[in-house]
């Protein structure tokens, strides 16, 4: 009987082991993610695919519908996102992984002369690189950095460069499960230096299903959590949310009415902050090949204006918003 018993012990044993990573992740991400999400600018480093074609170039667009904004506007934004990556294979043991990503924030507020909120198109570029090296059997080092511009056309381009450093860990405790932490130092536009810690889990807990913590992307990066399921060889089906934060640098033109008709958003901060939730499908036709649509609905927006000197100007809620995203990538 003990024979019978000690297996079962040690399934159950492991599964909730597994579970305690993602509990622990899921924590960790319940924190740290509504303050710091504008952060994950970089690549996902985790478990590089070593047998996939080193190159990977993408192309998307989105739409977020328009909805109401508190000040009585109207919101909506465009979303056109150009990105490429190359790993580097330096060793068995270690690789590079290098990403430029371009990024153009269509907005549009609308309906609403008298608000404080009129900037349009907002654009943002990065880039970034990772390396990554395998030390003992299942664990891997990774450090690098990014530097990043995010201004509204006709800002002044060296008030809208931020940088930083990241570092971490992950752990393949078997073929099915791998755990990691992040931590990055940034500089931002207007605040102090941040430090983020960003938890990792990737556990493939059953055949075709697969649950990710840590870095998701809507349209935009942030800090979330997927659920994704492969219904057949070339579809993939997929569930989500994830937390976002965009903060950019204003033009030097007075646009706003205010609290306080002595601060201006000549030069200023634009905010937007929301939690995207969403449904994804992933046709792969060939493997050097897939299409990714995403749909859904961003939950608990926000806008905000500050003032140069990072003062508020105006601070508005807007209703659930829908969304919708197309994007191709292609391998080699």
């Amino acid at each position: 009987m003990a024979s019978h018993v000690l297996p079962v012990i040690r399934v159950r044993s492991t599964l909730m082991s597994r579970g305690a990573y993602v509990a622990v992740a899921l924590a960790l991400l319940t924190f740290v993610a509504p303050a710091s999400a504008q952060i994950i600018d970089i690549p996902a480093m985790v478990l590089p695919d070593r047998a996939a074609p080193p190159t990977a170039l993408s192309l998307q667009y989105g739409h977020q519908f328009a909805t109401d904004v508190d000040d009585g506007s109207e919101i909506s934004r465009n979303n056109v996102l150009l990105m490429g990556t190359r790993r580097f294979d330096v060793s068995e043991k270690t690789q590079i992984v290098a990403l430029g990503t371009y990024t153009l924030h269509g907005y549009d507020f609308s309906s609403n002369s008298s608000s404080n909120y009129q900037w349009d198109d907002v654009h943002r570029a990065v880039l970034s690189g990772v390396v990554g090296h395998q030390v003992a059997d299942g664990w891997r080092v990774i450090g690098g950095g990014l530097i990043r511009s995010w201004g509204e056309g006709g800002a002044d381009f060296g008030d809208s460069i931020t940088g930083g450093v990241i570092a971490g860990f992950d752990y393949q405790s078997s073929d099915t499960l791998t755990v990691g932490l992040l931590v990055g130092i940034f500089s931002r536009l207007e605040d102090s230096m941040s430090f983020l810690p960003v938890p990792v889990v990737r556990w493939q807990f059953a055949d075709d299903w697969r649950w990710d913590v840590g870095m998701v992307s809507v349209m935009d990066p942030g800090i979330g959590s997927s659920l994704s399921w492969k219904a057949t060889k070339t579809i993939e089906l997929g569930a989500g949310f994830t937390f976002q934060n965009r903060e950019f640098r204003l033009r030097d033109k007075d646009r706003t009415q205010g609290f306080d008709r002595g601060r201006s958003d000549d030069g200023g901060l634009g905010r937007e902050t929301e939690i995207p939730i969403f449904a994804s499908l992933r046709w792969r036709p060939v493997p050097t090949m897939f299409l990714d649509v995403q749909g859904g609905v961003a939950l608990n927006g926000n806008v905000r204006v500050e003032d140069k000197g990072g003062r508020r100007i105006s601070n508005d809620d807007y209703d659930p918003a829908g969304l919708l995203s197309i994007k191709g990538t292609i391998a080699f």
